[in-house]
């Protein structure tokens, strides 16, 4: 089997997971799972010769099962030097530059106490690396990152912005 072929079947295991994660409340079974994606991911990312991604993927599936028991921010920086580590050390041009910074956001939110924020930053970091998927052009990829930002989004609604928009419609007004 092509090498393509079988990180499209992979990364489509990502897409699953990340579309039943993100619609969940509990901010550690939403990193669990998303543990499991990065996994899938990150030998994805290996199989297109993508280094860098495929590493702080592999990284990333260990980080999040820390962050849910440790919450510590020299934790995160720790992890943030982490993958700056796996991108100079795999630098392969703009897309290890494109991943880190992704990186950057996922990882801010996975060390963070609160779902809302959690959210955001899954928000900003999984549309960084949308972009990122579209230049190396894996279309499944693209697909988990468009379902992932979108799923995302749709999350921090339903929990963040639907109560207030209706508790908003209730009130007479003045």
């Amino acid at each position: 089997m092509p090498d393509f072929l079988l990180s499209q079947i992979l990364v489509t295991f990502t897409l699953a997971i990340e579309c039943y994660a993100m619609q969940l409340k509990n901010k550690d079974r939403i990193l669990a799972l998303l543990s499991l994606s990065c996994l899938f991911n990150g030998i994805h990312y290996l199989l297109l010769d993508q280094p860098t991604a495929g590493y702080i993927f592999l990284f990333s599936s260990v980080r999040f099962l820390i962050s849910i028991k440790w919450k510590l921010q020299w934790m995160a920086a720790a992890s943030l030097c982490v993958s700056l580590f796996i991108t100079i050390y795999s630098y392969i041009g703009f897309l290890s530059i494109l991943g880190f910074f992704a990186t950057v956001f996922i990882t801010t939110g996975s060390f963070s106490k609160n779902d809302k924020f959690l959210r955001l930053m899954m928000i900003l970091g999984g549309s960084l690396w949308l972009l990122h998927n579209i230049i190396l052009w894996t279309p499944v990829g693209i697909l988990v990152e468009i379902i992932f930002v979108g799923s995302s989004a749709i999350g921090y609604y339903r929990y963040y912005l639907a109560g207030r928009l209706k508790n908003n419609a209730v009130k007479e007004p003045e």
